[in-house]
């Protein structure tokens, strides 16, 4: 029951943890400005299709991430909660 905690806390500020930790990241800027750049020149050069597929494996990337980040949110949090015991 516990670990539901952690998940239903989590889903309900998913949305922001990492935005707010990373809205003044530099470093998190310049890459996330590079990235844009990048994929304006790739959708400018290779065929719709391909942009298609790229946007659906860049789609997957995402979700991954998202699952990543989730499983690192909640081994800190259950870490937090053995140190607090």
């Amino acid at each position: 029951m516990e670990n539901q905690k952690l998940e239903d806390c989590y889903y309900a500020h998913s949305s922001t943890i990492f935005s707010e930790m990373l809205g003044e990241d530099e470093n998190y800027q310049r890459l996330k400005k590079a990235k844009i750049a990048v994929e304006e020149a790739l959708q400018n050069v290779i065929s719709q299709e391909a942009w298609k597929q790229y946007l659906v494996l860049d789609e997957i990337c995402n979700e991954l991430e998202c699952a990543r980040y989730k499983t690192m949110y909640l081994a800190g949090a259950a870490d937090c909660k053995k140190l607090e015991e």
